[in-house]
């Protein structure tokens, strides 16, 4: 009975120790609302500094709350470049997947600073969302070899095998590197229906996909 009584007067110290312990913490997280908020206001204010713009953006896509997500995807059409691709970086730490239309909007848009489409590919690569796959193949064709890699990467990592005949087409790119990035993506995705040795060449990979396409897994992510 003695051991009992020991052990509820130890839970009941627990946990007045514990409610002293958010008392006094909760006139800091009462604050964070407004902070926040105010960090809000300088990211939809065009007259502001950009680098504070900026940092607000990403405190606010940090934060992972969603009530920021319809002020950061209007952030994508600011007319300060250095804010729309801060926004996309936002919306990627934010991780709602509602983002991602408004990401492919961005990305496809002609004007998006090439840093910013880059870091968009990223966002998308997250979201793992199939409507990605189409925008994501067009920038294979783009002449930056460094977005055409970005592409590659995101199309590997969302893992949809439409991605596939593309990525073939890669082992024909002008340089090297896209060559190596894509052989060694397309082995990873169709290792699991590979009887023999993979392919190397473009021709071998062709013929392949053309024996094997009824194989693949369309419209689905890893």
């Amino acid at each position: 009975m003695a051991v009992k009584k020991e052990i509820s007067l130890r839970v009941a110290r627990f946990l007045f120790a514990w409610l002293v312990l958010i008392s006094a913490w909760r006139p800091l997280f009462a604050a964070e609302a407004p902070e926040l908020d105010q960090l809000a206001k300088i990211v939809a204010d065009a007259k502001a500094d950009t680098n504070m713009r900026m940092d607000a953006a990403i405190k606010l896509g940090q934060t992972k709350d969603s009530k920021y997500l319809q002020l950061l995807t209007d952030a994508l059409k600011d007319s300060n470049k250095a804010i729309r691709w801060t926004a996309a970086e936002a919306l990627w730490e934010l991780g709602d997947k509602r983002a991602v239309a408004a990401l492919i909007e961005y990305l496809e848009k002609g004007e998006a600073y090439e840093w910013g489409k880059v870091i968009t590919m990223n966002a998308l690569a997250s979201f793992k969302d199939p409507r990605s796959i189409g925008p994501l193949i067009k920038v294979l064709e783009h002449p930056n070899p460094f977005l055409r890699r970005s592409a590659a990467v995101a199309l590997y990592t969302i893992g949809d095998d439409r991605a596939i005949p593309a990525l073939i087409g890669l082992l024909k790119d002008d340089v090297g590197f896209i060559q190596r990035v894509a052989r060694n993506f397309l082995v990873e995705m169709t290792k699991d229906r590979m009887k023999d040795e993979p392919p190397w060449e473009y021709d071998e990979w062709a013929r392949w996909y053309q024996t094997n396409s009824h194989l693949l897994r369309i419209g689905g992510a890893r």
